[in-house]
């Protein structure tokens, strides 16, 4: 089995919550995300799935963003690198599955990280937004990648698995509905 979680998220160093402007973003920044989030993880698994193939077995599991489809301000490089592994993810399940090699995507949401905590007051997503009321531990993706690694998994390739306490599957957070009522 192998996790690929490289990801260079398309942010300004000096400040964990600012992405990168459209408008004045050098394509050589975009670039860089996209070799680090794709073309490097593509690389890779093509290593690995030699060995896997040799055994006539194996997993690979890509960790990508919900943001590859719901987008978020100033990460457009970000959203289409994961969009990307998305993609690779299903072309793979179909070129490597003769080969006995899965190939599946976990899709986390917001996940406690130094960063997220360094961002303070300007963390956007929070528990309060999510329908389950929490974002995600470093388990939750954890958890979500070793059963996709291991064999009770076993006929499952090319599906995304979504880890993001069911953000992505709201129109709107309910929070907003109750800020409405509150300016009425």
């Amino acid at each position: 089995t192998v996790v690929l979680n490289a990801a260079d998220l398309g942010i300004k160093p000096e400040d964990p919550a600012a992405g990168l402007d459209f408008w004045t973003m050098p394509v050589e920044r975009f670039q860089r995300v996209l070799d680090t989030n794709l073309i490097w993880n593509f690389t890779i698994v093509r290593q690995a799935a030699i060995r896997m193939r040799e055994k006539g077995k194996g997993a690979v599991v890509f960790i990508s963003s919900n943001t590859a489809y719901r987008a978020i301000p100033n990460r457009a490089a970000y959203c289409a690198s994961k969009g990307g592994i998305n993609a690779l993810t299903r072309a793979l399940a179909v070129d490597l599955g003769p080969y006995g090699i899965r190939c599946n995507v976990v899709l986390p949401g917001t996940i406690k990280t130094e960063r997220w905590v360094k961002m303070g007051n300007k963390q956007i997503v929070n528990g309060e937004l999510t329908p389950i009321g929490d974002i995600s531990d470093f388990e939750d993706i954890a958890n979500a990648a070793w059963f996709l690694g291991t064999d009770l998994s076993k006929n499952i390739t090319g599906t995304e698995l979504t880890v993001d306490g069911g953000m992505s599957c709201q129109l709107y957070p309910q929070l907003l509905t109750a800020l409405k009522k509150e300016k009425m």
